[in-house]
C-alpha cells in the first residue's frame, strides 16, 4: 500500500474510533458501577485501550497496532478476577466492553492489507 494511500486511511477506521471510546468509558465505570475492590484495574486497562486504539487510529495499516489492541483487551477480561471484584457489575462492563474491543480489533485486522503480498 503506498503512503498516501496509507494517509488518507488514517482516522478513519469507525472500529478504531469505537474501541477509542469503549477505552473512555472502560476509565470512567467506577463512576456508575459497582466495584467492592479492584477499581483501578478498570481505570488503567481502560486507558491503555484508549490509547491503543489511538494509535490504531494514527497507523490505520498497521496490523501491530491491532494486535495488541486484541491481546490487552483479551487481557482485560481477565482483571475481574486478578483484581477481585467479579461480582459486582464492574465485572460486566469489564467482560462486554473487553469482548467488543477484541471484535471490533479482530474485524479491523481482517481487512487491512498492510503486509498482504502484491499478486501478479
Amino acid at each position: 500500500m503506498s503512503s498516501e494511500t496509507s494517509d488518507n486511511r488514517n482516522w478513519k477506521t469507525w472500529q478504531d474510533w469505537t474501541n477509542l471510546v469503549l477505552g473512555v468509558l472502560l476509565a470512567l465505570t467506577p463512576l456508575f458501577a459497582e466495584f467492592t475492590q479492584g477499581s483501578t484495574w478498570a481505570i488503567v486497562m481502560g486507558i491503555i485501550i484508549a490509547v491503543v486504539a489511538l494509535w490504531a487510529l494514527a497507523t490505520a495499516s498497521s496490523k501491530t497496532s491491532e494486535w495488541v489492541q486484541i491481546i490487552m483487551s483479551a487481557f482485560t477480561f481477565f482483571t475481574p478476577w486478578f483484581g477481585g471484584f467479579s461480582t459486582g457489575s464492574g465485572a460486566w462492563w469489564t467482560w462486554i466492553l473487553s469482548v467488543v474491543v477484541v471484535i471490533l480489533a479482530a474485524t479491523t485486522l481482517s481487512t487491512s492489507t498492510e503486509s498482504a503480498p502484491a499478486q501478479k
